[in-house]
């Protein structure tokens, strides 16, 4: 396990010092999402007449909110990527399919080639044959 970072932050004007796993850059983040959250809110109308606890309140009512905004778009997002996993393998399979056809095609195309050049070799041995007997009766002999 690595050793606690301890950091310092300033926080709505204070300096805190917080410690975790988590490194210096990541904790400064973190800080300044808090403190842009609070200029947020700082910035309504109301704002001049909120004392620190309800300020303190609305941060976590904010927070919370992006938290659970968040949490909606990543599920939202995981469904999408589960349905296009189905699609891809879908596709996938689709894809082998067709490569057995194809194989099975060429393996067929070659068959008939065969065929064919047999079939080729057939007619020109009965040409043959049929004009060996046409010049038996050719009478210009």
């Amino acid at each position: 396990m690595s050793p606690a970072n301890n950091t310092k932050v300033l926080i709505g004007g204070n300096v805190y010092t917080l410690s975790g796993d988590e490194s210096e850059e990541y904790i400064q983040r973190v800080a300044l999402y808090i403190n842009n959250k609070l200029d947020e809110i700082k910035q309504s109308d109301n704002a001049k007449q909120l004392n620190t606890r309800l300020l303190s309140v609305l941060l976590e009512i904010n927070i919370a909110d992006d938290y659970f905004k968040t949490k909606e778009q990543i599920q939202t997002l995981e469904g999408t990527l589960s349905s296009k996993d189905q699609e891809i393998r879908k596709v996938e399979q689709e894809k082998t399919e067709l490569l057995t056809k194809i194989v099975a095609m060429d393996h067929e195309k070659e068959v008939l080639n065969e065929t064919i050049e047999a079939l080729k070799a057939e007619i020109l041995g009965y040409k043959s044959e049929l004009n060996e007997y046409l010049e038996m009766f050719d009478d210009t002999k």
